[in-house]
């Protein structure tokens, strides 16, 4: 069974790190990345949107994190976009389809509502909030970007397989190698 890393988004905040992030966490894992947002006709939002600022972050994600020629097979993806209200219907999306890791950027969630997933044991992952200002410059450094931001990622009730598989990760091991010996 092929393990399903749900990223939820909003086209008004920039997801792009979030997005690339949980994009080369699926690829890690060789799990399907399930995305998540909603269309809300009262604000304006429309599919086409949504569709345009989702193939701004997947250029991003290949710009900054598919560097090597390992990572030349794409990552399987489902995108689930929904109308309505953003949080009740994730709410409802999430009791219906369970992920095996939910992957949430901090900025759109309020803390009371993480706090619930975490009670739950539902497998999570906080991402902390990124600036532009931190993205590498470098190819060496940006080759060693997810590694740099597994670090400020708060996880919680994840499985020990998530670590066996990272660990099995040759590159990955590569790069946590390389960060140590500096």
């Amino acid at each position: 069974m092929t393990k399903t890393i749900l990223y939820p988004f909003r086209i008004d905040h920039d997801f792009r790190m979030g997005y690339a992030w949980s994009a080369e966490l699926a690829r890690r894992l060789k799990g399907r990345l399930s995305l998540f947002t909603t269309v809300t006709e009262s604000t304006g939002e429309s599919l086409e949107e949504v569709y345009h600022s989702l193939a701004d972050a997947q250029g991003f994600y290949v710009k900054n994190f598919q560097l090597l020629q390992l990572r030349l097979k794409p990552v399987r993806s489902e995108r689930n976009f929904l109308k309505g209200e953003f949080l009740p219907t994730f709410r409802d999306f999430v009791n219906r389809d369970l992920p095996h890791i939910l992957v949430l950027p901090s900025l759109i969630f309020p803390n009371d509502v993480i706090k619930e997933y975490i009670a739950a044991g539902q497998p999570l992952a906080v991402l902390p909030s990124f600036q532009h200002s931190e993205i590498p410059t470098t190819r060496r450094d940006r080759s060693q970007w997810f590694i740099g931001m597994l670090k400020d990622v708060a996880l919680y009730n994840v499985p020990a397989s998530f670590f066996v598989t990272i660990s099995e990760d040759q590159g990955l091991f590569n790069s946590i190698a390389a960060f140590f010996r500096k």
